[in-house]
This record gives C-alpha cells, structure tokens and sequence, in this order.
C-alpha cells in the first residue's frame, strides 16, 4: 500500500508518501511548501486568503497523489487550524474545494503522535521530548521508554515572529519578549508532572529543531549526519547571530534559507524550554509527527503492524 500524508501546519505544508508493506513502511518521498498559514489569521478567524493558499496547495497535492495513482491520502492540522475561531467553516471549505478531509488533532493528540513518531526510531529511555512548531510548542515527558505527561503551548517559530519581532530578525528586546512569553507559558505547567523534575537529554522534533541542528553541524564542524547538539552551543548560536547584520542573514540563508524570519524566534523558544528543564543535549529526531499519525491512525486502523527496522 502506497499512501500520502499531509501534515497542513502553520508554517508549512507537507506531503510525504510512505510505501507500507507487511507491517513495516518507508518513505519514498516528500515536498514542502512554505505557506505561513498562520499570517493569514485576522482577530482570530482565518481569512478567505489564507483559506485560498491552502487549497491551492492541497489541490496540487492530490494532483500530484492522482499522477502516482495514489488513492489512499490522509491530511491532518495542528496549531493552524485549531486555533482559529472559524475552524469548522474553514475545514468544510476545505473538503468542498479539494475533497480532502482534514483531521483537526488536538495539542495533547499531537504531542503523543509526536512521541509515537520519534521513539519509533530514537533510542532514549528518559528525557522529555520538544516539538516547536509555528504556531504551538509540544512537549512530553517520558521514562522507560514510556510517555508519562504532555504539555502544548500555544507558542511557535512563527507567531512568535509575528507578535514580537519588527523586522527580519528579531533585535535584543524582541527576544527577550520572546523569552518571557515562553517562561509564562511554562508556567501553567508547574502543576503537572512534567514540570517537577530536571531532565539530561531530550528529544529534538520538527523544522525548528532540524534546522538549528544544520545550524549547529556547520558552525561547529560536525559532520551532516551528527544528530545531536548541546545546549551549551545553542546559547553560543544566539550570541553569534545576535545582531542583524549581513553576516547573520548570510548564515542563515546558506544553512536554512526557508526559515530566515522564523529560526531566531525559534531558537529562543528552544533555549528557553532546554533552560527551564536543565536540559544538557539534544537528540533530533529524523521522524516525528506524521510517522506517529501513519503508525497509529492509518496502519493501526487497516490491522498493520510494526516492526523496528521499517525505515
């Protein structure tokens, strides 16, 4: 079976076809499309502009799905679309103008699709797991390989950039506003479990932690197949792009072109979860939420199973 999983998030949308066989499955291919829904949003409903970007992206999905001659296509929404106030218009649009159906998953449900896809394939036994998104933060805490709480923060690369920052970059202040956003944020999770212990390592998942993991291999001379960094070095990452000079746009343009307004926003938001919990290093992830929907909502539904090796 041959199947298409679109994950329509806040920043960009993307399509990854999986070849699932005997209870395993591989990614053959997949193509993002940097859609900024998240700019489209309008005292809170999403606009007919925004809703306009998104089936014109979808439309060229299942054309390209059509050209394969896939028929099994699955699309879930994060952040993008559960928090907008018009979300039930907009879906019914959606389907109406595509005929796609999109799964609106919450910020618990994402989170532990998130665990689901990146333990898959990350050997950790205890630490917590951090997904920046662009318009939420997933976080989960695990031990023995068992996922024990979850926490999502209605705070991403990309509002962040879109509250706070002025320019292409954000200056001193702006992510020190940032900072401060992301520690309130913290704090609604002081009651829960996840926040009443340290944590040495955690695991890395999505564009933000992809993309500061480039980051890191390049100015640090680690090899493109290193997965881990430390936190330590991220605090250095941000004193070296502090300013917004020609340097630091440069930099950022050869290692992550796509994410030059959002990976500085990001990167704060990062530091600032891996500061609070006393994290010392990063292991990013190669698969995370959309593995954990094709395991756990797709092949789980058609009686598939799983096996370790399936990538």
């Amino acid at each position: 079976m041959i199947t298409g999983i679109i994950d329509l998030g806040s920043n960009t949308i993307r399509l990854s076809i999986y070849k699932c066989e005997d209870g395993k499955f591989r990614l053959l291919t997949n193509k993002k499309t940097m859609a900024g829904i998240i700019s489209y949003i309008k005292d809170g409903a999403l606009s007919n502009k925004g809703i306009d970007k998104i089936c014109e992206i979808l439309n060229a999905y299942r054309e390209l799905l059509n050209n394969f001659e896939i028929t099994d296509c699955h699309c879930f929404s994060t952040a993008s679309l559960r928090l907008i106030s018009n979300k039930n218009e907009v879906l019914e649009e959606i389907e109406r103008r595509t005929g796609i159906f999109v799964d609106l998953i919450s910020g618990l449900e994402e989170a532990k699709l998130d665990f689901i896809g990146a333990t898959l394939f990350t050997d950790l036994d205890e630490g917590v797991l951090i997904d920046i998104g662009g318009g939420s933060t997933e976080l989960v805490s695990f031990q023995d390989g068992e996922m024990l709480e979850s926490f999502s923060m209605p705070i991403g690369s990309l509002n962040t950039y879109n509250r706070f920052v002025k320019k292409i970059l954000p200056g001193k202040g702006e992510k020190a506003e940032i900072r401060n956003e992301v520690i309130l944020n913290l704090e609604r999770s002081k009651t829960s479990a996840i926040a009443k212990k340290r944590y040495q390592k955690a695991i890395g998942v999505g564009g933000t932690a992809r993309a500061v993991l480039a980051l890191y291999n390049d100015i640090f001379g680690y090899p493109k197949n290193n997965r881990q960094f430390e936190t330590a070095q991220v605090k250095k990452m941000l004193q070296l792009l502090k300013d917004n000079g020609k340097s630091t746009v440069q930099k950022i343009l050869q290692i992550a072109p796509d994410r030059i307004h959002t990976l500085i926003p990001g990167m704060v938001v990062l530091y600032t979860v891996l500061k609070n919990f006393g994290i010392e290093s990063v292991i990013v992830s190669t698969s995370g939420v959309r593995e954990g929907y094709l395991y756990h909502k797709v092949m789980k539904n058609e009686g598939c199973g799983y096996e370790p090796d399936c990538l």
